[in-house]
């Protein structure tokens, strides 16, 4: 493959990195998600920017626990105080990346570290930027960078440190005689050397004649640690001279590095070693990302099956509401007798349904204003049980999801809206704030399709097309209250009433159209409501999938970094 090929699928797989949001608070998550950022971070910072110049000046690193004394060597091996050194702790603010003039080019224009911010100039700088100090002491070819405490008091210094090994074609582990022994470097030692990394050691502030003991002991902790290769150099603690180590005690490790910097053949070595042993650590690296994805996805699938469980409900209990009699309570019951006459009128028109065509336009034609009452009574009633039910299947999903970690760390970080003091705080936790409005837009809906069914359908009986056209409005109300009519909700003395108002509306709705017509017109009127219905309430849980995806990583990113790893694979 190309070196073409290789740059495009590693500027792929560092997007797809960056795109994993990993936001669910799993056992592993924050150890994946320093690794997406570690691993996304290091290719663009190194990998890219090495690739594209593989001939580009060698950059060695000096990094190291607090007090180790780096920016002292940096300034001794340079013989002039470019980088501050103190007591205080942490001295070294930003990092100071020094090199020879002729290659201050390739440092200034961001090519390397490419996200961090430039300054140059005497005065020490400070925060996450790099400092730029040119000068003669170091030859062209090879940079030389102080970078702060791996184990510094500041996470954004430690973070930095990090960033900046990652960056570094030679990383010159510096460490003393009192520390060497310390956890935390180690742990960046055992990452270098899996990522392959070029490493030199520097043993700082050995106590004079103390270097004879401490010096092997620390190669054969370097031994055991598969670090067999390792330079390393020793400096003993020496009086300082304006401020700086006297040349005796640094010119092994600077004649090293002016070999280093001449020698051309000899830093291409140092940068095939660390490019090599970094592109092969990338695959392991990012499917520990993938891993912990295909973990986070199943904890999502549970989450939101706890949403689909609860919305299924509501709808059921929805159904049920509306199988159950609750729309023909007395108030549409009322509208509807008003509208259909006296009972007498009902007695009469049960009694004899030829008579009821005659008297239908007297009947109905004046009435106007009390079939939008019976259309208003209706949606209040629909909207009613339909926002109750909702209201319950979103108290029960928050609920369900603050019985777990991963389901608390979604909710926690909504932007919750604030109400006033005492009353409900959270928004996922009760219906969408729009659903009222939008069951009133969708009963609405379902009404004029239940008057379209009805014009239908006259239009199919041309004999009865003078009825309809003086009484379609109610005619479709007739239509509503057969699809209601059935007294499992309904109590007391409203039994006989709703038993008698559907009978009355069966035998209307039969004599215009026909029993197996308005058997089928009811039918097609209540499918289109439960579709509607349907279609409410997964746009109001649509709110939790949305919040969901917006914490963990949808499958289709996931499956998206597969395929970059894929990729880059093929083209290593």
């Amino acid at each position: 493959m190309s070196n073409l090929a290789l740059i495009e699928s590693l500027q792929q797989l560092a997007r797809e990195l960056r795109s994993s949001r990993l936001g669910l608070d799993l056992g592993d998550a924050v150890a994946a998600r320093h690794t997406r950022d570690e691993l996304a971070a290091q290719i663009d910072d190194y990998l890219l920017p090495r690739l594209t110049r593989i001939d580009a000046p060698l950059l060695a690193v000096l990094g190291g626990s607090t007090g180790a004394g780096k920016s002292t060597v940096t300034n001794s091996i340079v013989g002039d105080d470019i980088s501050p050194a103190g007591v205080l702790r942490p001295t070294t603010r930003a990092p100071v990346l020094v090199c020879n003039p002729a290659d201050m080019e390739w440092f200034s224009e961001h090519h390397l570290l490419p996200e961090l911010p430039r300054v140059t100039g005497e005065k020490p700088a400070s925060g996450a930027m790099l400092h730029l100090r040119p000068t003669d002491a170091i030859d062209p070819g090879l940079a030389f960078l102080d970078s702060p405490d791996i184990d510094s008091v500041e996470e954004a210094n430690r973070e930095l440190a990090t960033q900046l090994l990652a960056a570094a074609d030679l990383w010159i582990f510096t460490t003393t005689a009192a520390r060497y022994a310390d956890a935390v470097p180690w742990d960046f030692l055992r990452q270098a050397q899996s990522r392959g990394t070029a490493l030199a050691v520097l043993l700082n502030r050995v106590p004079l004649g103390a270097g004879a003991e401490i010096g092997p002991h620390l190669d054969q902790m370097l031994v055991d640690a598969g670090l067999n290769d390792v330079t390393r150099f020793t400096i003993e603690t020496s009086e300082l001279v304006e401020g700086r180590l006297p040349d005796a005690a640094i010119a092994e490790i600077r004649d090293w590095l002016h070999r280093l910097a001449a020698d051309a053949e000899a830093r291409a070595t140092v940068v095939r070693k660390t490019l090599e042993g970094a592109l092969a650590s990338v695959p392991e690296r990012a499917n520990s990302v993938l891993s912990e994805l295909g973990t986070e996805a199943d904890v999502a699938d549970d989450l939101w099956s706890a949403v689909q469980h609860n919305y299924d409900e509501a709808i059921l209990d929805i159904r049920s509401g509306l199988d159950g009699g609750a729309m023909l309570r007395s108030e549409v019951l009322d509208r509807w007798q008003e509208l259909v006459g006296t009972g007498e009128f009902m007695r009469g028109l049960q009694a004899r349904v030829g008579r009821f065509r005659d008297g239908l336009k007297a009947s109905l034609s004046g009435k106007p204003s009390t079939t939008a009452e019976v259309e208003g009574e209706i949606t209040a009633s629909l909207e009613t049980l339909i926002l109750a039910h909702a209201d319950s299947a979103a108290l029960k999903t928050s609920q369900d999801w603050r019985a777990s970690t991963a389901g608390s760390s979604v909710l926690d970080d909504a932007n919750f809206a604030t109400d006033p003091p005492g009353g409900p705080a959270r928004e996922l936790e009760r219906a969408s704030s729009e659903l009222r409005e939008n069951i009133r837009r969708e009963i609405r809906q379902w009404q004029d399709s239940i008057l379209e069914l009805v014009r239908e359908q006259g239009e199919s009986k041309r004999t009865m097309a003078r009825v309809l056209s003086l009484g379609v409005n109610s005619v479709g109300m007739a239509l509503m209250v057969v699809i209601f009519a059935q007294t499992g909700g309904v109590t007391g003395t409203e039994v006989a009433v709703g038993a008698g108002t559907a009978g009355l509306s069966q035998t209307l709705l039969a004599a215009l159209f026909g029993e197996q017509a308005v058997r089928d017109l009811a039918a097609e009127a209540k499918a289109q409501l439960s579709t509607r219905i349907d279609r409410l309430l997964a746009e109001d849980a649509n709110r939790f999938h949305a919040r969901l995806w917006t914490v963990a990583t949808p499958p289709a990113q996931s499956e998206a970094l597969r395929e970059a790893i894929t990729r880059f694979e093929a083209t290593t």
